[in-house]
Formats: structure tokens, sequence, C-alpha cells
């Protein structure tokens, strides 16, 4: 007794003791729980980059506007330069300065390398089986390294001088048959007369010949509506069936037809045994024959190369004619600068009459002049969406896969951080600083992008742009249209596929006073 008298002695405080424990922690455990819930919560919005409030069902989608370039420029100086928007259903981060670009196109690359399936392009990219919107991966891959080296590498593109040296000698000589008939008064439509360049040489270079006004001219510009349009199952994956409704759907599906009977017919007629040899082989021509040679990890198809010829000519057209566009408007807005210009090339020109593309390494000033008129004039000033395919941390912040990433190289273009006096359109900026215009190496400058998803034609549009050029300011005076004013001349832009003047481009042109020029 006295044994069990002693042990129970003894377990009567521990028991007390253990049943305080007990009650204590029955009481602070859900104080406990509270705080690590509110820890991981507040982690979490750490984890999350800083934006603006959202509403319900749309998020951010308001805050877009007509120009969401612009508008999401305004909205980076208030949230930063790592911003988190919520598009929809689409959780979406800005990108909106040269060092967040570079961790975005560089640093981490490979984890950003991938692109969102937006509606019109599973369409009318015969799903995603082009350069531009094809998920990344083993197919992707190999489509760019057949666009890199078989389509636009430096050979190829020297082999299509002919084509640009012919369109831009008739788009001259149009211009000058226009100058004679002016003489009383007038004015030409260069957005219009850059938008048919651009065209005819794709045309040619993608196809192998020019087509008339209508047919597949008509069918190209409703494909370039239609990729620039708004989609509601892009923004909200859940809801595509709207698409239908709205009749986007519709659009979608005819346009792929008339686009697929082109396509297939032009494709019959390339591997028709009756064809002549071409003396210059187009598109069609090296895709056909990359097919026929099977050295491929994964095979092509019909559609596949329709997919990749026509993306070649969507993504040239609107950016080669915007860019001509903007550097014309430009040059108007500072007659200084046009004259410097003219100056330089005509001085090249002397020694042989006119401006050949072998002339154009020797007009440094003129590139500038291109160059400052892309920077504040980005033809995609937003870039293509990117879309994470792993997590991948930015900023200390954790971008889950799956998110869409908006680089807003007009932003950055833009930003006083990078540029003096970012407003000001300047060329003299790209003399003191040489910048290239591939974003491998200059984040702050990215008319192209940048990175393995980077814009591989670039520099065949750029052989366009500089030998059109040079060519119109080497043989014409330009002056304004009729009650057109230097402060009244119109910058307004249209958002679109490519960015676009809102009003056409209506300049007189005059010959010029200066004698040799052979105007071809």
């Amino acid at each position: 007794m006295k044994l069990l008298a002693m042990a129970y002695d003894a377990f009567l405080p521990s028991s007390l003791l253990f049943f305080s424990f007990f009650l204590t922690a029955l009481l602070i455990l859900p104080l406990i729980l509270l705080f690590f819930s509110l820890s991981r919560k507040s982690a979490g919005s750490r984890l999350r980059p800083p934006g603006p409030s959202r509403l319900p069902i749309i998020g951010n989608l308001h805050l877009l506007g007509d120009m969401p370039h612009r508008s999401l420029e305004q909205l980076a100086k208030k949230y930063g330069d790592l911003m988190f928007l919520q598009l929809g259903q689409v959780p979406t981060i800005v990108i909106s300065s040269a060092r967040l670009a570079r961790q975005v196109m560089k640093t981490h690359d490979h984890a950003f390398a991938s692109r969102p399936a937006l509606l019109s392009a599973q369409y009318l990219s015969y799903g995603c089986s082009d350069v531009t919107f094809s998920p990344y991966g083993p197919y992707w891959r190999q489509a760019r390294k057949i666009c890199v080296t078989e389509l636009l590498g430096s050979r190829r593109i020297q082999s299509f001088q002919h084509i640009r040296e012919e369109e831009i000698g008739r788009l001259v000589a149009s211009i000058g048959s226009l100058a004679d008939r002016l003489e009383g008064g007038g004015a030409a439509d260069l957005s219009d007369a850059f938008f048919g360049l651009a065209n005819n040489i794709l045309c040619r270079v993608a196809f192998g010949k020019r087509f008339s006004k209508g047919g597949l001219n008509e069918i190209l510009t409703e494909t370039q509506a239609l990729f620039a349009g708004f989609s509601v199952g892009d923004f909200f994956p859940s809801l595509r069936l709207l698409d239908v409704v709205t009749g986007l759907t519709g659009r979608l599906k005819a346009n792929l037809r008339d686009l697929d009977r082109i396509s297939s017919e032009i494709i019959a007629e390339h591997v028709d045994p009756g064809r002549p040899p071409p003396a210059h082989k187009d598109f069609v021509d090296v895709l056909l024959q990359v097919q026929r040679e099977g050295n491929l990890d994964v095979p092509i198809s019909d559609d596949n190369i329709k997919a990749l010829v026509l993306d070649m000519f969507v993504a040239g057209t609107d950016t080669t004619s915007a860019t001509l566009e903007w550097t014309m408007t430009e040059l108007m807005r500072h007659p200084e600068v046009m004259r410097r210009t003219q100056d330089e090339i005509r001085s090249v020109a002397r020694k042989g009459g006119t401006i050949t593309e072998s002339d154009l390494a020797d007009l440094a000033y003129m590139r500038a002049v291109i160059k400052e008129a892309l920077r504040l004039h980005l033809p995609v000033p937003l870039l293509v969406p990117r879309e994470s395919i792993e997590p991948c941390e930015l900023d200390g912040y954790i971008i889950p896969a799956k998110t869409r990433v908006l680089v807003n190289a007009y932003a950055i273009a833009r930003d006083p951080h990078s540029w003096d006096d970012p407003e000001t359109y300047r060329p003299e900026r790209f003399l003191e600083k040489p910048i290239d215009f591939k974003g491998s190496q200059d984040f702050e400058f990215l008319p192209f992008g940048g990175g393995r998803r980077g814009c591989p034609g670039y520099s065949f549009g750029l052989a366009t742009v500089e030998l059109a050029l040079a060519r119109l300011l080497c043989h014409f005076d330009w002056s304004l249209a009729d009650g057109v004013s230097l402060e009244s001349l119109n910058l307004e832009e249209i958002f679109g596929l490519a960015t676009r003047k809102k009003e056409p481009l209506l300049l007189i042109p005059r010959h010029s006073i200066e004698s040799g020029f052979k105007l071809i």
C-alpha cells in the first residue's frame, strides 16, 4: 500500500502536469495554426510579383485598353518592372526593363521558351506548326533550324537580291511617274505603297510569283486581321465555345479553307513534273527539297510546309511596311535629319548613279535613322507572348509553369534608365553607342525580340527596308501634303499584328534636283 501511495503521489503531479500541458496545447494550437497559415499566405504573396487589384472573372483585362503597350507602361511605373496581371483565367507577368528582359531572354531563356496555344495560331498555323507559334520542343527546334539555315541564311537572303532590286525598282519608277503627274498638286499614299512593296517581295520569295489584287492578297489580309484580333478563348480557355458564338471560329475555319486551297495549288505547281527548273528557288522549293531528302528528326508534312511559308509571309509583310512608314514619318518631322541622311546617300550614289545593296554598308547614318525609328515605333511593341515551361525565379519571385510572359519592348525602349531623353528622336545615339538590331547583347533595344525565340528573319526584312529607303531618299525630295504641317502630322497608332499609323502617310515626291542619279 505504501508503495502504491508513493506511486500515486508520484503520478498525480506528473498527470496534472501532462493535463495542464495538454490543455495549454489545445488552447495554443489554433493560434499556432493561424500563425503558420498567415505566414504561408504572406510568403505566397511574396512569391507573386506585385500588380494591380483584380475584378471578378475578368481579372485585369479591363486595364489593357486600346493600346496595351502604353497601358502596361503606365502600370509598370506604379507596380514595377516585373508585374503580375490576371488576364481572365491566364496568369501573366509583364517585363518592362532591359535587366529583366535579359533574365527572360538569356539567363532563363529555356524556362521561358514556349508559346501559348492561341486560337488563331491553332487554325491558321496548322496546329501551331510554324516557327512563331510552335511550342518549345523537338519540332520547333527543327523548324527553326530549317528556317535559319535553309530559308533565311545569309546566302539565301543574297539569292533573293534580284527580287528586292526589281520590286524596289518598280516602286521607284511608279513614284517617279506619279511625281510627274503631281506637279499640279496631290500626294502619294506611301503607307499603301510600302505595304504593296512588302507584299510583292514576300509573295515572290515565298511562293515564286506575284499575285494580282484580290485572290491571295485578300485572303492574307484576312489572315493578318485574324492573327491580330481578340479571342475570348485565349484569355478564358474554359469558355472557348464563345468564340463559336461570336463567329470568330467560323471566320478562322473559312480563312483556313481559303489558305489551304491556294497553298495546295501552289505546292501542286511546284511538284508538277512539267514545271521547268526555277532559276531561283523560293521558300516552297526549298522546303519541298528538305522534305524529300528526309534527313529530319521529325518528318515535315505538306501542312507543315504551308505553315512555315505562311509564317514567313505574315511575319514579314506588316512589320516591313510599318518600319518604312514610321521611318519616313520621323524623317519628315525632322528636316535636319532628312538632309543629313540624303547627303550621305547621295554622296555614295554618285559612284554609280544609284544605290545598290553593296552600298548599304557605307550608310551608317541611315542605319541609325532606321534604328531610332524602330526604337520609338516598334512594329510589335509587346513582342510575341511567351509561356514558361517550368517554375523559375525572377528577382526573388517564383514564376510558375504555364505563366504567360509579355515583354514590353515599347516600355524598355523608352526607359530613362537606359536612354537619355528617350522621347526625343535622335539617331546620333546609335552612332555614339553601336547597338545591334538583334536582341542578343543589348536588351534595351528589342525590335525583333531576343533569345532563342527572337525573329529569325530580321536580316531579310532589314535588307528590304534599307534598300527601299535609300532609293526613295536618293531619287526624290519629299514634302508634306497640302494643309499638313510638322505640328499637325498625325502620329496616332493602330494596334494590330504590327503597330502602324492610324492615318496613311501622304507625301509629295519631287524628282531630286541633283543630277546623275539613275531612276531604276
